[in-house]
């Protein structure tokens, strides 16, 4: 892990945020993961940021992060090899490993590269939400990760697509003049 790794949480901090979610919403939800979403702690930070205010609904991940072989980091959910699945929440770290928001998955679906659409690309809630800035930021972030750990990458890699829903904290009703606050790096 270098230096610039999101920190993983501690249980002291997350479990009473779930928890938290659970009490409040009088529901009880047998099990969940944490982990940040980005690969450094600024974009985790941001990404984080952009949950919380309801602009990022949807994240791709790389199907091999879900590979149970243990040459891969653990990419949160999944990390035991099985994929998410609706239902399923997920607390959102920042880069510090503080808990900021819990999502739960509406839809999964596995999908080529070269399949990821507009729809997906502003769902994602990243950059200007347009396709054209997706493709070329995870492009140049697989590129980097394939020259890294070894693997090859093409317009033809697997991802897994995870649609959800913020559940806690409650989200606030957006207001008509709050412009959503957009990255202006690719990840």
């Amino acid at each position: 892990m270098n230096d610039d790794t999101p920190l993983p949480g501690s249980a002291t901090d997350i479990e009473p945020f779930w928890l938290a979610y659970q009490r409040a919403n009088s529901v009880k939800v047998p099990g969940f993961s944490a982990s940040a979403l980005g690969h450094t702690r600024a974009l985790a930070d941001t990404l984080a940021e952009l949950v919380l205010s309801g602009v990022k609904r949807a994240q791709a991940t790389l199907l091999r992060d879900f590979e149970a072989d243990g040459s891969v980091e653990s990419a949160g959910e999944g990390a035991d090899g099985s994929l998410p699945q609706p239902g399923d929440h997920l607390v959102v770290l920042d880069g510090e490993g503080r808990p900021r928001a819990i999502v739960r998955s509406t839809h999964v679906e596995k999908r080529l590269f070269n399949q990821i659409d507009d729809a997906f690309a502003f769902e994602s809630g990243e950059g200007d939400l347009s396709l054209r800035w997706w493709l070329t930021a995870y492009r140049q972030d697989y590129a980097e990760r394939a020259e890294a750990e070894g693997f090859a990458v093409d317009e033809r890699l697997e991802l897994v697509l995870e649609y959800f829903e913020l559940v806690w904290p409650v989200p606030a009703v957006p207001s008509s003049s709050t412009a959503p606050t957009l990255l202006s790096n690719p990840a």
